[in-house]
Order: C-alpha cells, then structure tokens, then sequence
C-alpha cells in the first residue's frame, strides 16, 4: 500500500512513524498496522 521496501516500512513501524503499529506477540511476531495508520502517516508524509 505505501509502495517502500519491506524493511523501510518495518523501520517505520519501530520508530512509530507509522503511529498505531503494533505486535500481537512476541519480537518474532508480525506487525499489525490498522489503516488510520497508514492514513496518518500518508498525511505527515506529503506535508514533507
């Protein structure tokens, strides 16, 4: 959806630049990221 690398959006996730990603389990556990988001992240992006 955000059309960045696989890693780049993990970062993203670590770094809560995607606000509202999250982990169901453990560290080895996927990230979840709801769509507000990705919505909020859409916004800040495209004012930079």
């Amino acid at each position: 959806m955000l059309a960045e690398p696989e890693q780049t959006i993990r970062r993203h996730c670590q770094t809560q630049a995607l606000r509202g990603a999250y982990k169901t389990g453990g560290k080895t556990s996927p990230w979840r990221i709801p769509p507000k988001a990705i919505d909020y992240y859409q916004a800040t992006r495209s004012n930079q």
